[in-house]
């Protein structure tokens, strides 16, 4: 269709219908040619996803609008919506392309894509030649892809393409925060909603009876109400079980399932109307919140439960979790029951929770695996994803571990760089480590392999994990059988995913028997922090990224040394859960791993370790000595330990002690010397610049605990100051004082004191007339006058008023105690003595 009969197209449509959208069609209009950028809010029902942009061709002449859907399903049906408005088929003006889909001609305008497949594009053509305008849809969801893409385009209108126009459209959303991010005008749309009534349950569903819970509120409310009836769950599951459990008790009603992995034709048959006078029930995953119409319906069931992806970056990994739903998705759905006619909406929790949900679901961003999105990034141009203009920040901690983790598959270098075999990753639309696997393989047979590999991981697990726990190898046999027989079954999903990724490879598909370690090889590429080594024979393993898994002890898989793990549940504290691994030879797990250096200080065994070991993470595979280690690592290892754990690595005795409170002693009365501080805490943080000194033995490093308790402390600690302090030192807190009777007592400096304590049995002292002194006679000593038995009899900082009075009082009771000693009348005029000796 020419752009003259487009236009007149789209203006008879927009004039013709009696949708809300299209009264707003000219001021969305307006507002982009005046900021190039809009927030469009409308309810649902409102027909902005299919009349406004619509309305934009007559914006742009021959340029193209890109429009992002969340999901594959609603892709498709805005895309065929927007084509019969326009009396077309899909893939002519209007096309769609999805993951593996593709219904785009010369001729397209719009194009509406998952949101994936546009972050794929940008990095491939920055630029987005052709594109005049990218439109948002049902933005408030919030999804990983939705946020990257929002801010790839945004630095492209910043940095390449200001006349590039963002739409957002949503109908729950924090306007005013977007518009100040943007820079965009709202355009508001009223809806053409009918009422809803709201019944709210007296308890709440369990989550351990979700399903029970649905099918009972769906019988009830077929008995009590006219038209269809619309139920979400949260998972394929529950679907899955809330059908059987309804089975043909409805009849003739229809019951149809709707989630992202059924068939299209099956699809549509949910999303149809009814036929008059008939009636179905929709049972639905969050797919049908938004976007999808489906008419006829009159009421919603609501477990109140979704299923979300929560990635723990403690461990890298990540699991499905149900989870409550927050009031905008509850909201959302109520909404799907008022479109054509006023209707109901049975809530199956209480009020009291209903007040404890949150209002706004949680941007998926901060709660997922970002590896796939930093190696678009990287693809993008972008080495440094935090300095991008994110409407929610992506967490640290998450980034950084996303960049390891494809550093270690190799798709990025140490700058975050793109590498070639990177640049081939990401054009494969899925996570990298899919990815590595299929471009790894060396041939068109691995690749083949690797290809089955991928759907059976991806996709939901056919076969029953009671029969054949975690291996691989029957689920890759069970598919190439149903293949090679032409009875797909339930395999028909995996092997149309698998042919994708055959084809995306350029090969054939493979239905030749395959060995067990040719699979686990591939794996292992994949995962290679998840390649595990047994621990014991009950299955036990341990994966190369730290963490302990199990295995079932039945499984087969529990007879192998190594097995490569391609998913797993965290499990919390306790050891994970493998569901799905593969066994792998050590000759391919030596293939990944490479030779290291450990050289480490382990004290329980001894001193240092000097090991080369071929190591795959924290998993050793071989290990020899290593015995050409330079003196330098060596002393600067020990120093480490010095300074982590030198508290029990060294021998801090009584004598190390004192020298410590002396020169810390001198420091306090004259900190004008400028005494070095020979504090432990000082010490060992500053153990680099004065222990190399002294770690060099018989021409060797000394490398040992017991090597290292045998350094004279006390020495090496009075070297470290200069000669003349040392001179000042012993001058002024000298380590010994001599008394009358000629020995040279130890002076006992105490922490938190300035004076020390002089301890001496007191017949030592006779003859001696004043109290010792410090400090160049400015602080006397505090005497502790001893028996001949060593027990403290006076303390004292006034020897000379101690023999005036108290000395004959404490004469009387040492002459009862110690007779054989001598107690002379008058101390000051006596000899001192240190046995038992009597003056004659």
């Amino acid at each position: 269709m020419k752009t003259s009969e487009l236009t007149d197209v789209v203006t008879r449509v927009l004039t013709t219908t009696n949708l809300p959208a299209a009264a707003v069609a000219d001021g969305l209009a307006g507002a982009l040619r005046d900021s190039h950028a809009a927030v469009v809010v409308a309810p649902p029902g409102a027909g902005k996803s299919t009349l406004l942009p619509l309305s934009l061709l007559r914006s742009y002449g021959s340029g193209r609008i890109v429009m992002l859907e969340p999901r594959r399903i609603a892709a498709r049906q805005v895309a065929a919506r927007m084509a019969a408005l326009l009396g077309e088929r899909v893939g002519e003006s209007v096309g769609y392309q999805v993951r593996f889909e593709r219904k785009v001609s010369a001729a397209t305008r719009i194009e509406v894509v998952t949101e994936g497949v546009l972050a794929r594009r940008l990095a491939d053509d920055p630029t987005l030649e052709g594109v005049s305008c990218v439109v948002f849809d049902e933005f408030h969801e919030r999804s990983l892809q939705s946020d990257l893409t929002l801010c790839m385009v945004r630095q492209v209108r910043d940095v390449l393409r200001p006349d590039l126009d963002i739409v957002v459209m949503s109908a729950t959303i924090d306007t005013a925060a977007l518009c100040r991010e943007l820079g965009a005008s709202v355009v508001s749309c009223e809806g053409r909603m009918f009422p809803v009534s709201v019944v709210q349950a007296r308890e709440d569903a369990p989550v351990t009876a979700i399903a029970e819970a649905v099918a009972a509120a769906v019988v009830s409310a077929h008995s009590r109400h006219e038209g269809d009836i619309l139920a979400f769950l949260p998972g394929q599951g529950d679907i899955e079980r809330c059908a059987a459990l309804l089975g043909d008790s409805l009849a003739p009603t229809r019951v149809c399932p709707l989630y992202g992995n059924m068939t299209m034709e099956r699809q549509a048959e949910a999303i149809a109307p009814s036929p008059t006078g008939s009636r179905k029930v929709v049972l639905a995953t969050p797919v049908a919140e938004t976007s999808l119409t489906i008419e006829g319906v009159r009421v919603v069931v609501d477990s109140g439960y979704c299923r979300r992806l929560v990635y723990d970056a403690a461990t890298g990994l990540s699991h499905l979790a149900t989870v409550r739903i927050s009031h905008d998705m509850a909201t959302q759905r109520t909404g799907r029951a008022g479109r054509v006619a006023a209707g109901v909406s049975y809530r199956l929790w209480t009020t009291a929770t209903d007040a404890r949900m949150e209002e706004q679901r949680q941007p998926e961003i901060l709660d997922a695996d970002l590896t796939p999105m930093v190696l678009t990034l990287a693809a993008f141009g972008e080495s440094d994803p935090a300095a991008l203009p994110w409407l929610t920040a992506p967490p640290e901690a998450v980034l950084r571990r996303a960049t390891d983790e494809l550093r270690l598959l190799g798709a990025i270098d140490s700058d975050g760089t793109i590498t070639p075999l990177g640049r081939r990753m990401e054009a494969m639309p899925c996570h990298p480590r899919i990815a590595k696997m299929i471009v790894h393989a060396a041939d068109d047979a691995r690749k083949a392999l690797a290809c089955d590999i991928a759907a059976i991981i991806e996709e939901k697990d056919v076969m029953s994990a009671d029969e054949v726990h975690a291996d691989l190898l029957p689920r890759v046999a069970a598919l190439r059988d149903a293949r090679r027989g032409h009875r797909l079954g339930p395999w028909r999903r995996v092997a149309r995913v698998a042919d994708e990724y055959c084809r995306m490879a350029h090969v054939r598909s493979d239905d030749s028997f395959v060995g067990a370690d040719d699979i686990g090889a591939l794996v292992a590429v994949a995962y290679p922090e998840r390649v595990a080594m047994a621990v014991d024979h009950n299955g036990t393993y341990r994966l190369a990224g730290g963490a302990t898994v199990h295995l079932d002890g039945a499984d087969s898989l529990t007879g192998y040394d190594w097995i490569a793990v391609a998913s797993l549940h965290a499990g919390g504290r306790g050891a994970g859960r493998v569901f799905l691994a593969a066994a792998v030879t050590k000759s391919d797990v030596e293939a990944l791993a490479s030779w290291t250096d450990n050289l480490t200080w382990i004290t329980h065994q001894g001193g240092v370790v000097a090991r080369r070991e071929l190591r795959i993470g924290q998993l050793v595979i071989d290990s020899r000595p290593l015995t050409d280690v330079g003196d330098d690592r060596l002393t600067a290892l020990v120093c480490e330990a010095v300074a982590r754990e030198g508290r029990s690595l060294l021998d801090w005795n009584d004598e190390v002690r004192t020298l410590q409170l002396r020169v810390a002693l001198v420091a306090r009365w004259h900190p004008d010397l400028g005494l070095p501080d020979l504090s432990t805490d000082h010490l060992l943080a500053t153990a680099g610049s004065w222990l190399p000194l002294y770690l060099h033995a018989d021409g060797h490093i000394i490398t040992t605990v017991t090597a290292l308790r045998r350094l004279p402390l006390t020495q090496i600690l009075w070297n470290i100051l200069p000669y003349e302090a040392q001179q000042t030192v012993d001058r002024l807190a000298p380590a010994r004082i001599r008394v009358p009777s000629g020995s040279m007592v130890r002076l006992d400096y105490r922490v938190g004191s300035d004076v020390p304590v002089l301890s001496v049995r007191l017949q030592e002292c006779f003859g001696l007339a004043a109290t010792p002194c410090v400090d160049d006679g400015r602080v006397p000593v505090l005497m502790e006058l001893l028996s001949p038995g060593f027990k403290p009899v006076q303390l004292t900082t006034d020897l000379a008023s101690f023999w005036q009075e108290a000395y004959f009082e404490v004469r009387k009771e040492l002459r009862r105690r110690y007779p054989k000693h001598y107690w002379p009348d008058d101390p000051l005029q006596a000899e001192a003595t240190r046995g038992v000796r009597r003056k004659k």
